[in-house]
């Protein structure tokens, strides 16, 4: 299956268009629009700040390896 990429903006509206895809006229197409993905650096950064909030919340302080790995055990076996 032949894929296409590209970026756009969102217009006021609410409305996205995409001019010269590769594609015959009338040819049905799958459309998935998401947010442009962040650059490496971007994400990165986002991690680390979420990664520091959770661990700086009071109640993760007494959270084991141990609890950790039976909340997985749990929910892996339905429970």
């Amino acid at each position: 299956m032949k894929a296409y990429e590209t970026t756009t903006k969102v217009e006021p509206a609410g409305e996205i268009r995409v001019r010269g895809v590769p594609f015959t006229p009338g040819t049905e197409v799958d459309v998935i629009v998401t947010p442009k993905r962040r650059s490496p650096e971007e994400f990165t950064r986002a991690w680390e700040q979420l990664c520091q909030e959770l661990r700086g919340l009071p109640h993760i302080q007494n959270i084991t390896d141990e609890d950790i790995q039976r909340e997985i055990d749990d929910y892996r076996a339905g429970r």
